[in-house]
């Protein structure tokens, strides 16, 4: 029997379908700063987040989307009396990403590098795409005969509805627009030299800031700690270039910016759960 009513909460990380749908109707804080090799798709349905994502603190509303690259630094960060309902799609299975290989998922490849990181939907989108959500869970869940067909055709909807409306007269939210300009030049001119030799006494020197201001601003911002943040871009960074078995470890470390190999070590399983040599090892 297919469910009537949509339950307020769910988490189907193993789908059938090879990627994982998360419906949350209280999220409250996800504080820990991540990235992953998949693509992600995050809807907010009512209420509001603070959002970093890539180099801006975002305020995002109801009726925001957002798509989210892989090997992209994210967070979200809800300050007290923030909440949000929201769906969650992570084109991943149980953590192994969805190879480009399925048909399905090939065909969405394309829109989801050209649709904006994140765009607030007009009203009428927003009831559309809310509605199409709804359907694409109750399919899952009630798994009745052709149900991954129907979950990948709304899937597919979502994507081009929201496309559509950038094409036409879309709402735009921009990251550079949502942050303090001092500390948006910051994470700006980090964002380029995270490789060199680069410290909070250095920066604020360069932009004519003291220390104890510029950590106590970026902190504010961007809900980083200052060497949390570089640290987070390193790791980003090596991350792709352990794909290239040609450079060791070493290697990796040293062009990412660490001073060692227990440095290295260090931060890449504080952010990743594991270490180098088994994350390129799950690469391969």
């Amino acid at each position: 029997m297919f469910l009537m009513k949509e339950p307020a909460d769910y988490r189907q990380i193993k789908t059938g379908c090879g990627f994982s749908l998360i419906k949350k109707s209280h999220a409250i804080t996800n504080p820990v700063r991540h990235f992953h090799p998949w693509w992600e798709i995050l809807y907010i349905e009512s209420g509001e987040r603070t959002f970093f994502y890539a180099n801006r603190t975002l305020h995002i509303m109801a009726g925001t989307f957002l798509c989210i690259a892989p090997g992209i630094l994210h967070r979200a960060v809800n300050p007290e009396g923030e909440v949000c309902s929201l769906y969650n799609v992570y084109f991943a299975d149980d953590g192994i990403p969805l190879s480009e290989d399925n048909p399905h998922f090939s065909s969405l490849i394309p829109i989801l590098q050209k649709i904006d990181p994140c765009i607030a939907l007009l009203p009428e989108v927003q009831s559309r795409v809310t509605s199409l959500f709804s359907k694409m869970g109750l399919e899952i869940l009630s798994a009745e005969e052709g149900w991954q067909e129907m979950v990948w055709a709304y899937l597919s909807e979502i994507l081009v509805t929201v496309s559509r409306q950038k094409a036409q007269a879309g709402v735009a939210v921009q990251p550079s627009a949502e942050m303090n300009g001092h500390i948006a030049a910051v994470i700006d001119f980090l964002n380029m030299h995270y490789t060199e030799s680069v410290s909070l006494a250095s920066v604020a020197d360069r932009f004519g800031l003291s220390a104890s201001h510029l950590s106590r601003s970026f902190k504010e911002e961007t809900h980083f700690g200052f060497v949390e943040y570089v640290n987070s871009l390193r790791i980003t960074k090596a991350c792709r270039m352990l794909a290239d078995k040609k450079l060791s470890v070493l290697e990796v470390a040293m062009q990412c910016g660490f001073g060692s190999l227990t440095q290295f070590g260090r931060c890449f399983r504080s952010l990743t759960g594991t270490n180098p040599l088994d994350y390129r090892k799950s690469t391969l």
